[in-house]
């Protein structure tokens, strides 16, 4: 039986100092296998002030972008040199790969358009009892789709329309730039989040803390799927500690039915690349 191949680094892109997905395969690939959901950040290019329903680019946290690197598992591409360096310098073949992969796009969803417009087509003339070939012919057709109480068939003769004109407006220009570009052009790694990092190793999944008085809010899986057990925040291993952060953390987690989790790196050894991680649970009782 053959094994399906190994899945290719994630593509992040930094840019002005963020860190983005563009690409809805990659998104979901890091929700899936990696734990991290990071935080959808898109709008709607004709509605920019809506931001209820957001969508792409994801934008992750600059310590889970650290950790996806570590892990090699994805990898960081400066995007604003990339791009001038390739609008300056255009590649052909590049260029033609791109607009291929925008005409297979529109194809795509013109097809889907077709299939939905035949579906409705079927539909309707086995409602009036003759052969959808026919269809057109009929002298009430028209109106009884236009004024059709069900608004798919009503809408289908605009659709017909649309399809013939349909555009398609990609969510990123990242296949304008070729591997070896990105390779030049390679964003450095941020800062490290060794909480972050050993949260997301132990399976956990996070989002900002910062409503519950953390830094993350820490989940057992996807949060979609459940409560945040813990509300997390780092230290430096020799960093003191305020009680009064103590004591806030605690009772703000303990009174919205969470632990509060403090954790920082012990000082790396000479052989050892990576500190140990220590953690804290903290719950509040009483007085």
């Amino acid at each position: 039986m053959a094994t399906a191949p190994a899945p290719s680094p994630a593509r992040i892109s930094m840019i002005a100092g963020r860190y983005l997905v563009f690409d809805a395969d990659t998104a979901a690939l890091l929700r899936r296998n990696e734990n991290v959901n990071g935080t959808l950040t898109g709008t709607a290019p004709q509605q920019p002030t809506q931001n209820i329903f957001l969508g792409l680019p994801v934008e992750l946290r600059p310590e889970e972008a650290e950790a996806l690197v570590r892990r090699k598992v994805a990898y960081l591409v400066d995007d604003v040199a990339a791009h001038q360096s390739v609008l300056r310098n255009p590649d052909p073949d590049a260029r033609k790969a791109y607009l291929d992969s925008l005409k297979t796009r529109k194809q795509t969803a013109q097809r889907v358009f077709a299939e939905q417009n035949a579906k409705r087509a079927a539909e309707v003339a086995e409602r009036h009892g003759v052969p959808a070939s026919r269809l057109k012919k009929l002298p009430n057709a028209d109106d009884d789709a236009l004024f059709s109480s069900n608004p798919s068939e009503s809408s289908s003769r605009q659709q017909d329309g649309a399809a013939k004109s349909l555009g398609v407006t990609p969510t990123s220009s990242g296949s304008l730039i070729s591997r070896e570009t990105e390779r030049v052009f390679g964003a450095e790694k941020p800062a490290e989040g060794p909480l972050c990092r050993f949260l997301l190793s132990s399976g956990y999944y996070m989002t900002p803390g910062l409503r519950f008085g953390a830094k993350y809010s820490v989940y057992p899986g996807d949060p979609l799927r459940f409560h945040a057990h813990f509300m997390a925040s780092q230290y430096d291993w020799d960093e003191e500690i305020p009680i009064l952060d103590i004591v806030a953390g605690g009772r703000l987690a303990t009174a919205v039915k969470k632990a509060f989790l403090i954790g920082g790196q012990e000082p790396r050894l000479d052989a050892s690349p990576d500190g140990k991680v220590r953690t804290f649970s903290l719950e509040w009782a009483a007085m």
